[in-house]
């Protein structure tokens, strides 16, 4: 009987209860302001990363293979069958590969050990997971920490690992250019 008369007086008594819930929702909104900001840090973070990664790729792709470019050179019956649209199948630039690994893991390097102007202050432990060079492209995969800049008290996450792959390759551009001049 104690416990129903004591509901029944806190359901006449409704002083207070606002506040409560403004307090609750205050609490909430500022939890989900924190796990905002945190996401989209992760995610400049990401973008951040995967910029790095398409530049040392760039760079270690610019590595031509002179042996394999000029192997096969073209002949005059293999210019002329280009001309009519007959030829051979264009294979792509050849790269150098131990060169063009040499580079990116350099560019890499450059970009986590160089000025911090150059990179995410909260992106750290830059390292390659893997590289694969096959004679006419290369793919970057790469991975870092990225610090969170709000720790949620109830969650005790500090940093999350992001990864980013990117592949590139080297293509001649399409047309007539005897000379180096471009006809069309």
């Amino acid at each position: 009987m104690v416990i129903i008369r004591s509901v029944q007086e806190f359901k006449r008594n409704q002083q207070g209860s606002i506040s409560l819930v403004v307090f609750s929702l205050f609490l909430v909104t500022i939890s989900s302001l924190l796990v905002i900001t945190d996401i989209a840090a992760i995610g400049i973070a990401k973008r951040s990363l995967t910029q790095a990664t398409e530049a040392a790729a760039q760079r270690g792709v610019r590595n031509l293979d002179k042996s394999a470019y000029y192997k096969g050179e073209f002949d005059a019956s293999t210019q002329v069958r280009n001309l009519l649209g007959m030829g051979p199948g264009d294979p792509g630039v050849p790269i150098d590969c131990s060169k063009a690994i040499g580079d990116a893991q350099g560019a890499l390097s450059d970009w986590s050990y160089g000025p911090k102007s150059l990179r995410r202050v909260e992106i750290s432990n830059l390292s390659i997971s893997s590289i694969e060079c096959d004679g006419f492209g290369i793919q970057l995969v790469t991975r870092a920490t990225a610090r969170l800049p709000l720790v949620l008290p109830f969650a005790n996450l500090t940093s999350v690992v992001i990864t980013s792959t990117v592949s590139t390759t080297n293509q001649r551009a399409k047309g007539f250019s005897p000379f180096g001049i471009r006809i069309f």
